[in-house]
Formats: structure tokens, C-alpha cells, sequence
């Protein structure tokens, strides 16, 4: 007679993973969830506000913006669209020129995180517009490479050349993306002659306008205003000003130095593309570090390039130490958060500490 006898044989259990990078990076759900997140801190915590007024002639055209526009819910509600485009153009930058090569909204989503993250750029300023010029530049800038086409070399100096009507200083920049324009194989003559037409066409029309309505000494003061620089005064920037800049370099370094040591797994292409945002991220930290007067402005404008490399780190690398390193690097972010918003929430704390106990 057979006799069954049941194998009691404990086989291990299978060896699960966690790859919360992983999930997060190829989730659909990824970037309305941050965006949720975003617009909580956006609206629900307290403003904080920046010590700089924008209303100097460094900031161009600026200072004749309304008071209004510029603090109050009309500030916030501003610089909120403003950020929400910006993820916006980031998700279509990445779809439009294939800078990660596995779908993901990762790069509108660390963007996101940044712009929620970092309360001086909840004030509707220049930043903003320079940042949503320097998003719409990359588009023709990037179509350039191993093609000189005077049409893009055009539209990306003429969107520069705009937003220094905001922030004459954005225009030191533009040799930056002569040499980019070179590392592309796309400067010609034709090119390099169109982009000269391109920054000077709006200023054309400025002149023109302040000539007919007499505001000549406000045009002249406005290129002045190009070649004027302060002193390095870092005085003027808080605890939490150089919290934020060391923080913002962090990430932008981590996502720089990965990069350079897996450049080799993506495309020719995408590889010189990522390269002239690091030289662009580069230069930014150079002139935040010269001229910090413009901090609150340039801030922004860091974030784009910060958050083009770091997300690139963040979506491809998927080792042990990049979870422990990135869930490091969250809790430093969220510390930071708090320290912003320490000083007004300390009022609110001594006031239910003292009407409850």
C-alpha cells in the first residue's frame, strides 16, 4: 500500500526588491502626484517672502511692473502658473528631444519638486520669466545639432534677447550658447550673424517706442544696466538662501559626476546635449557665485539645468548606494524645507502653545 507523505521541504522565500527609484521613475502617477504635492506648498503653507523688491534697473522693464502683480494672492497665484508651464515645457522638452532613454516624466517631475521646494521662487519675480525663456530656448538650441540653421539659431537668441528686456544681465550669457552652438558643429557665419540680428531686434523696437514717448533716459539707463555689476556682497543672502544654493549644487554635481561616468550608455546625441547643459548649469554657479545680488533670479534658472541632471541620475541608476544616497539626499531636502519656514512658524506654534496650554 502507497502512502503519501507530504514534502515538508521549506523552500526560501523569492528575493523581493525595492526599487522605489525605479517605481517612481516609470510610474504615470509620478508627476501628479508631486504636482499635488507642489501645489500644497504652494498655496497651503505660508508666502515667504524675498528681501529683493525687482524694482532696481538691474531688472529692466520690470520696475515698471504693477505693485499688485507682485505680492499678495495675485504674486502667488502668478508665479504658480508660471511654474506649472514650466514643468509643463520640461515633460515636452524631454518628449520632443528623447533626453532619457526610458519613458519617464521624471525630469517635469524633479522639476516640480524643486520649484515646490525652494519657497524664494513662490514670488512672482524674473525669475520666472527668464526661466520659462530658458526652457523654450533649449527647444531650437537642441535642433541645432550637426545642422547651422540661421531659422533656430534665430528663434533661440530672439527668446533670449526678450527676457533680458526683464534682466539686462541674461545677456552675458549668450556666449555661452554661442559656444553650445559650436560644440554642435552649428555656429556658421549665417548662424552667428542671425543670432547678432536676433538680440538686437527687440532692442531695436524698445528704442524706437522710447524714442516716440520720451523715455529715452530710461532706455539708456536699461543698457547701462547690461554692464553694470555690484560687489561680492554675501551678506545680503540669509542662513537659508545659502542652505538652499548649497543644496541645489549638491544635486547638481551628483547628477553631473553619474553622468560622466555612464555617458557612454546613451546615444552620441543625447551625450553633447547633456554635456552643454552641465556647461550651462557651470556657468550659472559661476555667476550666482560672482554676482549674488542676483540669486533669487538666477535661482530658477539653476533649477532648470539642476533638474535635467539629477533627474537623468535619478531615473537611469538603480544600485544600493543610489537609494540610500537619494533617500539621504530627500531628508536633507525636506530639513531645508523646514528651516524656511521656521521663523513664521514659530509665531503660530508660541500662539496655539499658549491659547491650549
Amino acid at each position: 500500500m502507497l502512502t503519501f507523505v507530504p514534502d515538508l521541504t521549506f523552500y526560501p522565500a523569492p528575493d523581493v526588491k525595492l526599487n522605489f527609484q525605479k517605481s517612481m521613475a516609470h510610474s504615470q502617477s509620478t508627476l501628479p502626484i508631486v504636482g499635488a504635492i507642489a501645489i500644497a506648498l504652494w498655496f497651503i503653507l505660508p508666502a515667504v517672502q524675498t528681501p529683493d523688491t525687482f524694482s532696481t534697473i538691474d531688472y529692466g522693464l520690470w520696475q515698471h511692473l504693477p505693485t499688485f502683480l507682485q505680492d499678495g494672492v495675485w504674486s502667488l497665484c502668478l508665479s504658480a502658473f508660471c511654474a506649472t508651464l514650466s514643468v509643463y515645457i520640461m515633460a515636452e522638452l524631454n518628449n520632443t528631444h528623447n533626453l532619457l532613454r526610458v519613458s519617464s516624466r521624471m525630469l517635469g517631475s524633479m522639476l516640480a519638486f524643486l520649484l515646490a521646494w525652494a519657497v524664494p521662487v513662490h514670488q512672482f519675480q524674473p525669475g520666472c520669466i527668464v526661466m520659462l525663456a530658458s526652457l523654450l530656448a533649449f527647444f531650437p538650441l537642441f535642433s541645432t545639432y550637426q545642422m547651422p540653421s540661421p531659422i533656430f539659431s534665430f528663434s533661440t537668441h530672439l527668446i533670449l534677447s526678450l527676457a533680458s528686456l526683464v534682466f539686462p544681465h541674461l545677456l552675458w550669457l549668450i556666449p555661452v550658447y554661442w559656444l553650445i552652438q559650436k560644440y554642435f558643429r552649428s555656429l556658421s557665419l549665417r548662424c552667428f550673424a542671425a543670432s547678432l540680428l536676433a538680440i538686437m531686434l527687440p532692442y531695436w523696437f524698445y528704442g524706437g517706442i522710447a524714442l516716440l514717448t520720451d523715455h529715452t533716459r530710461d532706455y539708456l539707463s536699461h543698457l547701462s544696466a547690461i554692464i553694470s555689476f555690484h560687489g561680492y556682497d554675501y551678506t545680503q543672502l540669509s542662513l537659508n538662501d545659502l542652505l538652499i544654493f548649497a543644496y541645489m549644487i549638491l544635486l547638481f554635481l551628483s547628477g553631473a559626476f553619474d553622468f560622466f561616468l555612464h555617458q557612454y550608455k546613451d546615444k552620441t546625441r543625447t551625450r553633447l546635449i547633456y554635456n552643454a547643459i552641465i556647461l550651462h548649469g557651470i556657468c550659472l554657479l559661476l555667476f550666482i557665485g560672482f554676482q549674488p545680488t542676483f540669486f533669487y533670479t538666477l535661482l530658477a534658472l539653476l533649477m532648470v539645468d539642476t533638474a535635467i541632471v539629477f533627474g537623468h541620475f535619478f531615473t537611469l541608476t538603480h544600485t544600493k548606494f543610489s537609494h540610500i544616497y537619494c533617500l539621504i539626499l530627500l531628508l536633507l531636502g525636506i530639513v531645508v524645507l523646514v528651516l524656511q519656514y521656521l521663523d513664521h512658524l514659530q509665531p503660530t506654534v508660541s500662539f496655539l502653545t499658549d491659547n491650549i496650554f
